[in-house]
């Protein structure tokens, strides 16, 4: 059985990684827009704004606890190459860190150029994960406890991301009153990403075809088990 070629594993690779940068670039422009962050994000913003890491740091140490979790939940079924999540959660740290220093000076004021970050961020995080779908390399941690809990309960794994994407917001939520007393970092903006993003992918996989003409991905054997090839139909759908 032949394995991948190295052209269509380094398309893989440059695809992936530039989606991580995009999808970071969109959770920064999220954190300006003052309205919410993204679900995504929710958890690690809040602390952020309490402890003296960053929120890149943050953001990698809570994914690092969701693949430890996924470990604890597969125990022996879990792959060694799984941990792949930890270095697509690095990397989505430091640029999302590298994100909010370039963006340093961007601070919008008016509600209405706020809401315009916001929805900026919307469309920038889809195109994001859009990328990152397209590589079918790996995937956040987030996603590959989803993936693992639907294989573990044999479910859809639409609903299941659905359910852990309002976890994260409801743990952020508790920890930022827990924290602070108030809620914080968690607004419109929050709901908006929750609603729009997943319908902002699907528009760029029916019409961002031409990508694959510049990053042909093709394998001759699928690179990742079959729940990968779910995770981008469930996306599509969302």
């Amino acid at each position: 059985m032949k394995s991948i070629s190295r052209h269509h594993l380094a398309n893989k690779i440059t695809l992936f990684i530039i989606g991580l940068f995009i999808m970071a670039l969109g959770v920064a422009l999220s954190i300006k827009a003052d309205l919410g962050v993204s679900p995504i994000s929710c958890v690690p913003y809040v602390l952020s704004l309490h402890f003296s890491l960053t929120v890149g740091e943050l953001t990698i140490i809570f994914n690092a606890f969701i693949v430890l979790l996924q470990i604890i939940l597969l125990r022996r079924r879990y792959r060694l190459l799984q941990l792949l999540q930890l270095v697509a959660a690095s990397f989505f740290g430091y640029f999302i860190d590298f994100s909010l220093g370039f963006m340093q000076a961007f601070t919008p004021s008016l509600y209405i150029s706020q809401f315009l970050t916001c929805l900026a961020s919307c469309v920038v995080i889809a195109f994001g994960v859009f990328l990152i779908v397209k590589a079918n390399l790996t995937y956040l941690p987030g996603e590959g406890l989803a993936v693992t809990i639907t294989d573990l309960l044999q479910t859809e794994f639409g609903k299941i991301k659905v359910s852990i994407d309002s976890s994260m917001v409801i743990c952020g939520v508790a920890a930022s009153l827990l924290i602070f007393g108030e809620l914080m970092g968690i607004r419109e903006g929050t709901i908006i990403a929750a609603l729009l993003v997943g319908y902002l992918v699907k528009q760029f996989v029916i019409r961002f075809n031409f990508i694959d003409r510049y990053f042909p991905v093709v394998d001759e054997i699928p690179a990742q088990p079959a729940t990968q090839v779910e995770l981008s139909e469930s996306t599509q759908q969302s």
